[in-house]
């Protein structure tokens, strides 16, 4: 016996434009959920190895000597080539989100299993227009854009002596933040990735308050941690989901605060 059927979403609800953010139990009941933020971070932790590797350019009238005074020599000089490489990378904030087309954002196996802890985490759904609008002046200068995925190319650094290294770092990634910040490999294509790319190094924390739509629970979250979300959420904007399965594949169904049977998941399975 089912207890209760699938929820019905409001044509309102599936027409606004979403993204989606995969994040731990922990990391969603402890930091994002009672302060109504996400954290941005820079490529230094991401888990592509283009991303995550040290960096370094080949390029034309490079001045390291005026950029590092104090540590550059003939036999630093490698060294110094990664340094800068590494100033590339940290000079942008990233955000990443999973986009909803070709498939429901949510429904992303791939994306349960590497950053929602193998299913006991959630999936949180933010509405597009309202986010970027809530956080347009905390983020500043930035981009919004779909992930590229093919080659990566060798990129060329043009350095212009007349610049300081600050100036030419940014007119650089000004340039070339799609194939620096934005392309990946052809592995990484089903992940259907949208990140936020904010221009400067600085650490941002961004509101969901007015955004956070819905929150999806991972087949394996654990039932006794519900209360815990039920109790940090408005349960007037944000929707509560449970996964299932049907036919070997992942759908939703809209459930309740404060509902949180467990045996609802079984009865979907066969």
């Amino acid at each position: 016996m089912i207890l209760w059927p699938p929820g019905k979403l409001s044509k309102e609800h599936i027409d606004m434009p979403k993204v989606y953010h995969y994040t731990k139990l922990t990391t969603s009941i402890e930091h994002i959920l009672p302060k109504m933020e996400l954290r941005t971070n820079n490529l230094h932790g991401m888990n592509d190895p283009k991303e995550n590797q040290p960096w370094s350019f080949a390029g034309r009238n490079i001045d390291y000597q005026a950029s590092y005074p104090d540590t550059y020599s003939q036999t630093t000089h490698i060294d110094h080539q990664y340094k800068l490489g590494d100033e590339i990378k940290g000079s942008c904030q990233i955000l990443c989100f999973v986009k909803d087309n070709p498939v429901n954002g949510y429904l992303n196996e791939i994306m349960w299993a590497h950053y929602a802890d193998n299913h006991k985490g959630v999936c949180l759904e933010i509405d597009v227009e309202i986010f970027l609008n809530d956080n347009a002046e905390n983020m500043g200068d930035h981009r919004f854009e779909e992930v590229l995925y093919g080659a990566h190319d060798r990129l060329f650094f043009s350095w212009d002596r007349e610049l300081s290294k600050e100036q030419n770092i940014n007119r650089f990634v000004k340039a070339r933040y799609k194939d620096l910040f934005l392309k990946k490999s052809t592995y990484w294509e089903r992940e259907n990735e949208q990140r936020l790319v904010i221009f400067g190094g600085s650490q941002k924390y961004l509101s969901i308050k007015n955004s956070l739509t819905g929150i999806y629970f991972g087949l394996q979250i654990p039932n006794s941690y519900r209360p815990s979300i039920d109790s940090l959420i408005n349960e007037n904007q944000t929707k509560l989901f449970n996964l299932y399965y049907e036919g070997n594949t992942i759908k939703a169904m809209q459930t309740m605060k404060g509902d949180s049977r467990p045996f609802i998941m079984r009865k979907y399975v066969n």
